[in-house]
């Protein structure tokens, strides 16, 4: 289990996510690092955990070239989007900015959510 959580904190050191790390390595199925990193592979997961390893050592000696997406938080991306907005924003009358602001800041969460 130990090698897991060693594991899980190198994947997500490199990657936004484990999600991402499987993006990145087709060749390792999703279920399979997400049960090892888990604790819960029922085969040899020391052999799975030495195949994760192998494809984080990999991309780490620069002969994938993944490009690492920088980490985001719920609240920045909701700023973001509250930027767009007003920056777009044509109505004359702002008595609804609050209301927007709130809606826009729902969205970004439920964006956050389903993003990572």
């Amino acid at each position: 289990m130990r090698d897991a959580d060693e594991l899980r904190a190198r994947i997500l050191d490199r990657y936004v996510s484990v999600h991402a790390f499987c993006r990145a390595h087709p060749e390792l199925k999703r279920a399979t690092v997400y049960m090892v990193l888990s604790g819960k592979y029922p085969g040899k997961a020391d052999m799975q955990i030495a195949r994760i390893r192998a494809a984080l050592t990999e991309s780490a000696s620069g002969e994938s070239a993944e490009i690492r997406i920088p980490r985001v938080t719920g609240e920045a991306l909701a700023a973001t989007l509250q930027e767009i907005r007003c920056a777009h924003c044509r109505r004359l009358d702002r008595r609804e900015c609050l209301a927007c602001r709130e809606q826009t800041e729902r969205e970004g969460k439920e964006l956050f959510s389903r993003l990572f």
